[in-house]
């Protein structure tokens, strides 16, 4: 299929803009589900140092009795 030099030189540009912007999107997506982990884990974390910090009181209330 023939085209003129402008038509072709105007589709690779549009074609080169989509490429970017999925390449984007997909950039977006992949730091948003390490943010989602990154949350998770430091969420975890802050369960246990609760569980933690409930033991040692308990055991220290058992060593007071």
């Amino acid at each position: 299929m023939y085209l003129p030099p402008y038509l072709a030189s105007q589709l690779a540009k549009e074609r080169q803009r989509e490429m970017v912007a999925q390449a984007q999107r997909q950039r977006r997506g992949r730091q948003l589900a390490a943010l989602a982990a990154a949350s998770r884990r430091a969420e975890r974390a802050e369960r246990r140092k609760r569980q933690a910090l409930r033991a040692v009181r308990q055991l220290g209330a058992e060593l007071v009795r």
